[in-house]
């Protein structure tokens, strides 16, 4: 929403640039500058919207959490921040001491960088404010054509010299002081100097911060630090054993591979089913709160009627009350219990680490975990612990005017948005062991899309491993020593062939001397490429997914047929020609029940989808893969090193890459495709840059309405006509802002949208390619377009007789030249209300609450509805943020010489910004995907871009300077000045040559500390976990498998029996699991690295492992002490919510790491489950009895009522997370 309030603002002031701006060729009466007077008139809006909106965040701020500070206890407990003091003081000295490291690890690196750009521009800018600023605005106005900067000007007007804030910028030195403009050329050179320099000190210190960063042992661990995406892999190299055998020879060698298949009809079978169940759920939901509503209104006419004839009078107010306080207790015991109706789950969701782990190595045996199917009938689930019911202590001190506008039926503060808080926590939660699957009832973060393993998916995965060849030499066998030569002797005209004795091309590990009979011809190839004339699949034929003879002429003695027609039912039309995205039409398109029509759809994609997963042979291999090395530095030099021996085979080969950023649907794009695509798209992007000027333009000719009624004769009737002349004015002073804040504001949007179809294969890709054509896009249309149109449309007829000039582009620099001083005046205004009104719009956060109090109280009618925007917090698209004040940070080099008072300004407009997005990073917004930092480069490059326009634009005002005598007095500080320009791009190209290689990837330098830190932190680690004693340091110095001795002094008998037979022990903890996170141990691995030993050099090959066993057990012990210890002390939500959850990688063992990190980068389509139809409970039944129906319809679908209620005035509440959560989707691997 900060983005949306700085196109507004932005809009509306490019309009008023327009509307303002000088051109080249005016009478005495249009050249007008802008005086203090009417300089104060133009931001005193502003000011009144900034302190509006500063005035309402500081009431509000303490009082809606929810809202302005959500990320202190509704994040998991490793990114919380602490909350800000209550003062506004307080808060402003908070945010300018927190440390910058915390930043990183609350935050991430974007974010951090983010601010620091912020910090670099005032550093740029600041001295320049010192230096530059004191220095030429003297210079510019002792002894200038104008002299009165407010007061009465008309005698300066007349003479056509600079008035009002003109005065203090370059066109008002004299003609006979020219020689005064070598104080602009000396300062000039100057700030050149010095922002180059910053850029190069900055740069350092990134890729420093982002070494540090990447080497630490935090995140070492992670399955993106050790995985590369591999493109454009051979056909003969696209098998497990052959990857293994080439990337082997890498430090460490392979730990896993993942083989990409093209699954795109499995993904849109996934969209639809996601599609059918949100409509589904939302057709069931609005069936039971229609039939409550229905019960309700006959039962007060009932009781009205009955009333009345007893002669009794009407209930009471009070009354009425303590009936609705006793149903919304009711509610709330029903939505914080687990209580309710469950059928349907054939798959056990693996809701913690524990069960997850288990699965997988169930799985990773060949064993299937899975329920019986016989026992998958509608079932009562008993109480389990939820940590849902210390919410209220936190909600409950909310009060005043937010608190009455936002109250829900639990007499809490309405940010709770349908949350039911518990009031008591069961007495003896540990006094039996769990039992796997059971879940820990938490909400998960924002993961719309399922994250979760299917039993199937990883059954198939360990089944291919097992055929995967130790990684030998297979490829020639030297009996046969000729085959590693081509003997044949090419024809004549076989130019491109190699003489005969060239080597034979190489052989991937594992593959087999072909006899030629199983070639394809290149036709046959050809062939495949061309529709209708490839091969055809075969239907796969699946079974039926639902009773097919079920009748639903059945339903008339359903529950909700005692209170509802079945006109009354939630209904339907068919999309037209069965095309998904369409809509229905009336009378064109079946109308059909939306309930029973959803249960066959779901039921049927619910049955193939699964079955799908089962089969991944189905679909064909892609030419891509994931490839997990056991050593950091190997997937570095993976990416650095020329893996194969023809151009554009494997390759590009990207690092870094979390498993939630994969754009899975695109990688099925192969090398070509994109590159086609990529033309396609770069084509839009010049047509959007062409076709949006004249839009752009047309609102600053509409700006001008007050100039063209003035200077053109055929719409002089108009301007004679005053009561039309003020309304055409106010028009043009509104609609222009109205028209441009809509062009800018779509532009993110599109960008995305082709960044997506480019074939982007990670988020990360996307977000470079918005930042790196959203920027080019806002300087031409900001800067360029609207300057430039400003000054053209002065004058229609002027803009008649320039349309052909336009083309010229010497004209346009020598427009641009001339009239850049007068229109830099115009951009004070833009900086300073930028700094103003986006500063306050990001503090209030007004998007998020008409979001969560106007479109949710009207949008969320379902539980999950209400439960995912109670859970969704502000997301920051960084590939367009960044190139907004990149944008800023241009305009005002450019303008610093020529007008440097806009450096003032410019300080002003970044330190706000600073603070306000400050505030953000740390208190609302929360960044589930990081980039690592790689937009910054990119950012400091693309300010590059105002230096040269700087230095042109300074250039040409040199080369037009005439002294008294017409002479050019300037020529040579011209030509000073386009020198200094080549210099400029020769030093950027230099830095960029010397920095690009470590933008990205890791000196082998790193290498031998960062094991170091492995060791250091991993002995920590142990320490915390309890499987060391930390007065011993001695004993981490062991190697293999040995085991300390006093480890198995502390086993129970059921884990030494378990360790005899090689079994793997339950977890003790089993659902509700808490863990401390490691407070100082980044610390102590600094102090402690220097105790481990040369023993950890080499690469880590000799790193000491612990037994899984010992790790298991210890650090559940750990874990579930720390728990029962921190869960008695959480009062707030976000405690309670995310309480016992393993938020953090270094939270788990080795093995589990290893054994979660398995299936990481499995397809996500193979990893989704089948989701839960989450309806809610009442008191008549009518869920209980859908559920009934609806497992008796069809045994594939999952529908619960667990934990959601309606309550007296039949709205859905909820107490708990959906039944399908798993702990899983808030753990970043």
């Amino acid at each position: 929403m900060a983005l949306l309030s700085e196109s507004v603002d932005s809009g509306a002031w490019h309009a008023s640039l327009a509307a303002r701006a000088e051109g080249p060729n005016q009478d005495a009466s249009a050249k007008v500058g802008i005086g203090i007077v009417g300089f104060i008139t133009a931001i005193g809006v502003s000011i009144a919207i900034f302190a509006a909106q500063v005035t309402l965040f500081t009431l509000l701020r303490n009082k809606l959490a929810r809202i302005f500070k959500p990320r202190t206890y509704l994040v998991p407990e490793r990114e919380r921040t602490d909350p800000p003091p209550r003062s506004l003081i307080g808060m402003i000295r908070t945010l300018i001491e927190y440390h910058d490291r915390d930043v990183i690890n609350k935050c991430g690196l974007d974010a951090y960088f983010f601010l620091r750009y912020l910090r670099t521009l005032l550093v740029i800018f600041i001295p320049i404010c010192l230096i530059v600023l004191p220095i030429l605005v003297p210079i510019n106005y002792v002894g200038g054509k104008g002299k009165r900067i407010d007061g009465d000007m008309s005698e300066d007007r007349a003479q056509q010299n600079p008035t009002g804030l003109d005065t203090l910028a370059w066109g008002n030195v004299t003609p006979f002081n020219t020689s005064r403009y070598t104080a602009h050329l000396v300062m000039a050179i100057l700030v050149i100097i010095w922002v180059c320099t910053v850029f190069f000190l900055e740069l350092r210190v990134y890729i420093k911060i982002r070494q540090d960063y990447l080497t630490s042992a935090e995140h070492r661990l992670r399955a993106s630090a050790t995985t590369v995406l591999v493109n454009s892999i051979p056909k003969k190299w696209l098998t497990e054993e052959a990857l293994m055998g080439l990337f082997d020879v890498f430090p460490g060698g392979v730990r896993n591979i993942w083989l990409n298949r093209d699954l795109t009809n499995l993904l849109d079978k996934i969209s639809l089913r996601d599609n059918v169940h949100k409509q589904l759920e939302s057709a069931e939901t609005d069936l039971i709160r229609a039939a409550k509503k229905a019960q309700l209104k006959k039962r007060y006419a009932e009781e009205k009627k009955s009333r009345r004839k007893l002669n009794l009078q009407a209930l009471t107010k009070e009354e009425v009350a303590a009936r609705n306080a006793e149903q919304d207790a009711e509610a709330n015991r029903l939505a914080r219990v687990d209580e309710g109706t469950d059928a349907g789950q054939e798959q056990d969701v693996p809701h913690t680490v524990d069960a997850a782990v288990r699965e997988s190595q169930h799985d990773d045996r060949g064993q299937a975990h899975r329920r019986d199917p016989s026992q998958d009938h509608t079932k009562m689930t008993g109480d389990r612990f939820n940590p849902l019911h210390q919410v209220e202590v936190g909600l409950k001190s909310v009060a005043g005017v937010a608190g009455k506008a936002g109250r829900g039926v639990e007499n809490v503060i309405g940010t709770s948005h349908g949350f039911m808080p518990m009031t008591s926590a069961p007495a003896d939660r540990d006094s039996s062991p769990p039992q796997p699957g059971d879940s820990l009832d938490v909400a998960r973060t924002i993961s719309p899309e399922g994250s979760m393993l299917t039993c199937s998916s990883t059954k198939i995965l360990s089944k291919e491993k097992k055929e995967v060849r130790p990684a030998e030499n297979t490829v020639r066998k030297l009996d046969n020593i000729d085959d590693m030569f081509v003997n044949e002797k090419p024809k004549f005209w076989q130019f491109w062939k190699p003489p005969p004795g060239a080597y034979a091309s190489p052989v991937p590990q594992g593959s087999k001397q072909s006899d030629g009979s199983d070639e394809k011809s290149t036709w046959y190839s050809w062939k495949q490429l061309i529709p209708f004339l490839g091969p055809k699949k075969e239907a796969v034929k699946y079974d039926d997914a639902y009773d097919t003879e079920y009748n639903m002429d059945m339903d008339t003695e359903a529950e909700w047929a005692k209170y509802l027609k079945k006109k009354d039912r939630p209904t339907h039309h068919l999309p037209l020609f069965g095309v998904t995205w369409l809509f229905g039409l009336p009378f064109v398109t079946k109308k059909v029940d939306t309930i029973y029509w959803c249960r066959q759809e779901l039921a049927r994609l619910n049955m193939e989808i699964e079955e799908d997963q089962k089969h991944p042979a189905r679909f064909p291999l892609m030419s891509s893969a994931f490839i997990q090395f056991n050593h950091q530095v190997a997937a570095h030099m993976a990416c650095q090193s020329v893996v194969h021996h023809l151009p554009k085979q494997m390759a590009p080969r990207l690092i870094e890459i979390s498993p939630r950023d994969v754009e899975w649907g695109n990688m099925a794009v192969n090398w070509w495709q994109q590159l086609l695509r990529t033309s396609i798209v770069v084509t839009i992007v010049l047509a959007m840059i062409i076709l949006w000027g004249i839009p752009v333009g047309w609102t600053a000719a509409i700006g001008q309405a007050d100039s063209l009624l003035r200077n053109n004769n055929v719409l002089s009737g108009v301007a004679d006509d005053k009561t039309l002349g003020t309304i055409v004015k106010a028009i043009s002073g509104v609609l222009p802002a109205a028209l441009l804040a809509l062009l800018l504001f779509l532009v993110p949007v599109i960008f995305g949208v082709l960044a997506g179809f480019k074939g982007s294969k990670t988020g990360t890709e996307k977000t470079e390619f918005v930042q790196k054509y959203y920027f080019t896009f806002l300087f031409m249309q900001v800067f360029l377009v609207v300057s430039i149109a400003s000054f053209v449309f002065k004058s229609l007829d002027q803009f008649i007789n320039d349309v052909g000039k336009l083309s010229n582009v010497s004209y346009v620099l020598d427009l641009l030249a001339r009239n850049l001083p007068s229109a830099a005046i115009y951009f004070f205004s833009y900086m300073i209300l930028q700094a103003l009104t986006t500063s306050s719009g990001t503090l209030l956060q007004v998007g998020t609450l008409f979001s969560w109090f106007i479109l949710g109280s009207i949008f969320d009618t379902t539980a999950r509805d209400k439960w995912t925007r109670n859970m969704s917090l502000n997301q920051v698209n960084w590939g367009s943020m960044f190139p907004v004040y990149t944008n800023f940070a241009c305009i005002g080099i450019i303008y610093c010489i020529v007008a440097p008072l806009i450096s003032i300004f410019a300080v002003i407009t970044f330190s706000l910004l600073w603070l306000a997005q400050r505030y953000a990073m740390l208190y609302v917004n929360r960044f589930e995907h990081d980039t690592g930092g790689v937009l910054y480069p990119r950012a400091i490059n693309q300010t590059f871009t105002g230096l040269y326009f700087m230095e042109l634009c300074l250039a040409g005002l040199f080369f037009i300077v005439v002294d008294e005598e017409n002479h050019s007095s300037c020529f040579t500080h011209g030509i000073i000045m386009l020198v200094t320009c080549i210099l400029t791009i020769g030093y950027q190209v230099m830095l960029n040559k010397s920095f690009s290689p470590l933008f990205r990837y890791l000196p082998i330098t790193f290498e031998d500390e960062a094991v170091l830190r492995d060791e250091a932190f991993q002995r920590a680690q142990d320490i915390r976990f309890g499987l060391i004693q930390e007065e011993e340091p001695e004993s981490t110095i062991r190697h293999g498998d040995e085991k300390p001795s006093h480890l198995l002094q502390d086993d129970g008998d059921i884990e030494l029996r378990n360790l005899q037979d090689g079994s793997i022990p339950d977890r003790v903890d089993g659902t509700t699991q808490h863990r401390n996170p490691v407070k100082q141990v980044g610390n102590w691995a600094k102090s402690g690295g220097k105790q481990v030993g040369s023993w950890a050099k080499g690469g880590g090959n000799q790193i000491r492992k612990l037994r899984h066993l010992n790790d298991g057990s210890r650090a559940a012990q750990y874990r579930r002490k720390q728990r029962e210890k921190d869960l008695e002390s959480q009062q707030a939500i976000g405690a309670a919510l995310y309480g016992g959850m393993h938020d953090e990688i270094e939270d788990l063992t080795p093995d589990e790491r290893d054994a979660l990190t398995q299936h990481a980068f499995l397809h996500s389509a193979l990893r989704v489950r089948r989701p839960t139809v989450w309806i809610p409970r009442d008191d008549l039944g009518i869920s209980d009895d859908e559920i009934r129906r609806t497992h008796s319809f069809s045994k594939h679908i999952w529908i619960s009522n667990e934990g959601t209620a309606l309550d007296s005035k039949s709205r859905v509440v909820y107490g708990k997370n959906p039944p399908d959560f798993s702990e899983m989707d808030i753990i970043n691997l």
